[in-house]
């Protein structure tokens, strides 16, 4: 027994355990629904929760359109100006060329003073810079460390201030990836687009487009500044380039799973039901593993009998996070909106993503480790008894570079909280960002670590830490217990 937790040491998974999962995750990315991959991957988790003692196995389907193309580039290059071009990654879910490719005219998008026309052109975009201060509230939540509860004794950067890259590519990687130009370029009737970012090419290759458009005809690739700096040289001067891009969309079936750790009170009236939430689609090893965060809980907990379990566990792996257009666009299938009588036994949540992440930074065109955890967020509902216990927590766990936020107050310092991203935020009562996930109201933990290196494809196992992975899963299992025994009436949300 941990005496800092009360946790039973001897049902946590083994780090042999663990990482034997992880493996199983590193051979299965780029586990994009509808994938085989992706197949591979949740018939995994299945049979580790069968395994573990879940029942009624239930899985959400509905069809929808599957886009792909090869991981590697077999499928997609660039010539400019007669010359190949080293291009890190495709633009997910933009069309096909067919094999031919598209061979236009390379004009180059300034910015501050946009071409007039980019009609039947192949467009290059630079990316943004960052902005200079005073920055506006949505780089500040993005962008930016944010204030907190409680963060551990470990090097941070400094609060609401801009981060180098040479201290950690996290924000820049995050503020770089989310600038998407297809509409721009569909709107202004171009053929093709070329996205250059501000990046080494250790960043780029396999950075896998994210927020996730929905299916569109504006084929596009991704390059890094090295081999992006001739492109745009050509497309001042208005050379022609041939981009190939070949795709194919096929019918697939989309899939969440659903499976219960049945309580004492399972089957009747008087069941009260924690819900277990992430995603199983995802391009790198750690976008994502949550799930093997919540097989770990699941085993937890199988431990004890179920007449002595207080309440179920609810096991919901999602699957429409990398899926064209992401959760909106398959809100009405999505299985609490197709069966709303399951939200009425739901009380509490846990949520995790992103585990075992470490932090990197870019420094004269390489990637270094920093020799830290990536920065995570530990958020929790507004109610004091849950922030204390989160905090509890992640000292008894020694989590290290972690931050307990509550999102729906202002922090110690006074300012805004990183706001609950992912799937958790179906435990909220309202959100400012449109999820297509209803909202529970209820209380809640959610565990992420912040994303740098892990955007890409290339992200393995070999940067991935077993003993951080652990840690986390030890703290949301700890948090998992509180909820399972504490009266409800004490932790509803403020």
């Amino acid at each position: 027994m941990d005496r800092k937790s009360d946790l039973n040491n001897d049902w946590i998974v083994s780090p042999e355990v663990l990482t034997s999962w992880a493996q199983v995750r590193h051979e299965n990315r780029t586990a994009l629904t509808g994938s085989p991959k992706w197949r591979n991957y949740v018939d995994f988790l299945e049979n580790i929760l069968r395994k573990h003692g879940v029942i009624d196995v239930f899985k959400n389907c509905w069809p929808f359109e599957r886009w792909y193309t090869s991981d590697d580039d077999a499928n997609w290059s660039l010539v400019s100006d007669g010359q190949p071009v080293r291009v890190s990654h495709y633009d997910a879910y933009s069309g096909s060329t067919g094999p031919e490719g598209i061979t236009a005219q390379l004009i180059y998008y300034d910015h501050d003073n946009p071409p007039q026309s980019i009609e039947d052109k192949i467009v290059v975009f630079p990316t943004l810079p960052h902005p200079e201060p005073p920055f506006d509230e949505e780089y500040l939540m993005y962008s930016t460390f944010n204030d907190y509860e409680y963060r551990s004794d470990d090097p941070f950067g400094p609060l609401f201030s801009y981060i180098d890259p040479a201290y950690s590519i996290t924000f820049d990687t995050m503020y770089q990836l989310e600038q998407q130009f297809h509409v721009i370029a569909i709107e202004g009737g171009a053929v093709g687009l070329i996205k250059v970012c501000d990046m080494a090419y250790e960043r780029t290759v396999g950075l896998y487009t994210f927020p996730v458009p929905a299916l569109h005809d504006m084929p596009g690739l991704i390059l890094d500044r090295e081999a992006g700096a001739q492109v745009i040289a050509d497309a001042r001067a208005g050379k022609m380039a041939t981009l190939r891009l070949e795709a194919k969309i096929e019918p697939s079936e989309a899939m969440q799973l659903i499976a219960y750790l049945s309580g004492k009170h399972y089957g009747t009236p008087q069941d009260e039901q924690i819900l277990l939430v992430n995603h199983t689609d995802g391009p790198s090893i750690t976008q994502d593993n949550g799930a093997l965060g919540l097989l770990a809980i699941v085993k937890y907990f199988a431990n004890i009998p179920q007449e002595e379990r207080e309440r179920t566990l609810t096991i919901f792996l999602d699957c429409r996070h990398y899926i064209p257009g992401m959760e909106p666009t398959h809100e009405d299938v999505s299985w609490l909106n197709r069966y709303p009588e399951a939200r009425e036994k739901i009380v509490a949540m846990i949520h995790i993503e992103h585990l075992g992440e470490m932090d990197y930074r870019e420094v004269d065109g390489r990637i270094e480790a920093v020799g830290l955890p990536e920065q995570s967020y530990l958020w929790v509902r507004d109610n004091q008894h849950l922030i204390d216990m989160a905090i509890q927590a992640v000292k008894a766990q020694d989590l290290r570079r972690t931050q307990v936020v509550a999102p729906e107050r202002p922090g110690i310092n006074g300012g805004i909280q990183q706001w609950w991203w992912g799937v958790g935020v179906l435990g909220l009562s309202e959100h400012h960002l449109d999820t297509g996930q209803p909202y529970l109201d209820i209380p809640g933990y959610g565990m992420a670590g912040f994303l740098g290196y892990y955007w890409t494809t290339a992200s393995g196992i070999e940067r991935w830490n077993c003993d951080h992975a652990l840690r986390q899963i030890k703290t949301m299992t700890q948090l998992t217990a509180l909820l399972m025994q504490a009266e409800l009436s004490a932790i509803q949300p403020q």
